[in-house]
Parts: structure tokens; sequence; C-alpha cells
């Protein structure tokens, strides 16, 4: 069933990009958390192989330091607050560069989901959101809250059961180890820890592809829109279409205007006989060719022609030349060269005419 806004209309349209990019600014955007933490978890098993042992093998070194040295301490709760500091700096320099991976990881998984994105949006306070019994509904009570509920039980219940077998495999590994030394032990628990967080990575992957695709499905659901919804946009973004035909109407009459204005400079109007009509002018020396000053056909043809016999300026007929002419040449462009012969036999004959009269 399709969502309903606010009026009780059904959003039963595809959200248009326009909608999406102004969601887009506002901050509301398809993010799936399970792809960060994803991200973090293969973070977390690259440092486990690679740079925990080194912190574990300095932090061992650090204890050997301080145990062995507790003279160092003169039995002053002061003494007692420098050794204290002074191990937690240590502490913190092994586990800087872990946190700095992790943050880098945070950041990066955000920004290849929804790119780089700065909206103070969110930030402004909203008072509607204040309302403690609207908040609790959508806490608790909304579709979105029994999703997230759902998704973690299924989650929760599938890393139970891939934790349950992996333990259970381990188990016999470990009677063995009771007379062994330390650095076996040592080994053989770091072994085992990484096959069960291999364990645990496919399930992340999975978790992740799955919320991801199903919250970018989400997100488009929200942004559905009403079919009222679209022709507003339209309106706004294409222009409301009657105020845009009036406005196709009036500079076509206002090019009509300035195109009757020039066909008194025309040298001939040639005809087919009755519906087209296209003034043609030519300036020797000027003009590679002669020109299309005006072309109408029905109505605007006779004005043309009436225009025409009021500047007397000759009208010849030619069928097939006025209509090539009226398809083909725009007004202001000059004339084909495969119709030069023809308008140059008129030009002729006008120009032969005009001396005659004078």
């Amino acid at each position: 069933m399709a969502k309903e806004n606010e009026n009780g209309q059904e959003r039963t349209e595809q959200p248009t990009g326009k909608r999406l990019q102004e969601a887009r600014d506002k901050g509301q955007v398809s993010k799936s958390t399970e792809v960060s933490t994803c991200f973090l978890f293969i973070a977390t098993i690259v440092s486990f192989y690679f740079y925990i042992p080194s912190v574990a093998s300095r932090l061992s070194h650090v204890m050997k330091y301080y145990l062995a040295n507790t003279s160092l301490w003169d039995g002053t709760r002061d003494t007692l607050v420098t050794l204290f500091t002074q191990a937690v700096i240590q502490l913190g320099i092994m586990l800087l560069p872990i946190l700095a991976v992790f943050l880098a990881v945070g950041i990066a998984s955000n920004i290849l989901q929804i790119g780089f994105i700065v909206s103070t949006e969110s930030l402004v306070p909203k008072f509607s959101k204040l309302n403690p019994i609207t908040g609790f509904k959508n806490k608790f009570f909304s579709l979105r809250s029994l999703e997230m509920l759902v998704k973690n039980v299924v989650i929760i219940f599938i890393i139970s059961l891939v934790g349950y077998r992996a333990v259970t495999r381990e188990i016999p590994i470990f009677p063995p180890l009771m007379n062994s030394e330390v650095s076996v032990i040592v080994l053989t628990v770091f072994q085992a820890s990484m096959r069960l967080l291999w364990d645990f990575l496919w399930i992340f992957v999975f978790v992740a592809v799955a919320d991801y695709v199903f919250q970018k499905w989400q997100h488009t659901q929200d942004m559905m829109m009403t079919k009222q919804e679209l022709k507003d946009e339209f309106k706004q973004t294409e222009g409301n279409p009657i105020i845009k035909s009036r406005i196709r109407s009036i500079q076509m009459h206002m090019a009509r205007r300035r195109m009757m204005k020039d066909v008194p400079k025309a040298d001939v109007i040639i005809t087919n006989p009755t519906h087209l009509a296209i003034a043609l002018k030519y300036e020797r020396g000027k003009m590679v060719a002669p020109v299309v000053l005006a072309k109408g056909a029905g109505v605007l043809a006779e004005k043309i022609k009436e225009v025409a016999r009021s500047s007397r300026i000759p009208i010849v007929e030619d069928k097939p030349l006025a209509q090539a002419l009226y398809k083909n040449v725009d007004i202001g462009e000059a004339i084909p060269e495969e119709w030069y012969r023809a308008v140059a036999e008129i030009l002729a004959y006008v120009y032969r005419l005009k001396a005659g009269v004078r």
C-alpha cells in the first residue's frame, strides 16, 4: 500500500531528481549504519592481525619495566600518580594509531555511501520534536522502530549461532595447552581469535549489503511523491504551461511584426500561388546569395502579399520553388546553392520589369 502525505493523498510517483537533491541538501540521505560497522570490523581484523601483536609486546615490556622497578615508588601519593600518568600516556601512544585508523575508516565509510555533504538543517532546533508523546510513539510504536527491532534480533541470533559453533569448534584445542609454554598458549589463542573474527566477518558483510539495499529502497519510498506534488514541481521548474503558452504567443506575434516590417525591403515575393509567400532580397556585392526576409502560410501569406502590393514589390508565382524555400530556409538565411539558378532567373525578370517601369 502506497504511503500518504499529510493531506491524505497517496504517494504513487517516483521521486524526481529535484526532490532528491533538496532532501540531500537538508541532510536526508540513504545511509546504512551496518556498512560503517562492517568497515570498522574489517579494520579491527586488520589491526588485530598486524598491529595488536606489536602492542601486546610493547605493553608487556612496559609492565615488566614497572614491575622490575618498583623502587621508583617512594610510597607517596604524588609519585604514584606520576607513575600511573606515565603508564597511561605510553598506553595511549600505543593505541593512538588504532584509534586514528578507526576514525578514518568511519569517516570514509560514510563518504563512500553518501558523498561529502555539509548541511546545517539537522542542527536547527525544531520545537515540534520536543513533544514527548510524539517522540515516544515514533521511538517505540512506529513501523521504522519495528523494522529496527526485527533487524537487530535477526543479527544477534545469527551472530550467536555462528559464535556458538565457532566456540564449540575451538574448545578441544585448549585442554592440551595446560602443560605448554606461555608463548604457545598466546599464539594458539591468537589464532583461534582470528578464526573467530573471520567467521563473523562474512556475517557483517552480508548484513551490510542487505541493509544498504534496504535503506536505499526505504529512502526512495520516503521520497515518493503524489501526482499533485509532481505537477507543482513541474510548474516550479518548467513554469506554468498557460503562462509559457502566452509568452510563446507574444514572442511569435513580435517576431511576425518585425518580419512584416522587413517585407517592404524585399526585391520579390514568391508564391505558390495562394497558400505560401516568401519575400527575398539580394544586394550585389553585400550578399553571397539572396536572403529570405519573411515567409508565411495562409493568412500570414496574404498579409505579406498585401504589404508587397502596397509597396509595389513584384509578386511571382512559382509553386515548386515557393514550397522548397518555405520548408527548407528559415527567416534571415541565405538560399541554398541548388536554388540559385531558379531564383536568379526570377530576380533577372524582376530587374528587367523594374527597368521597364522606370
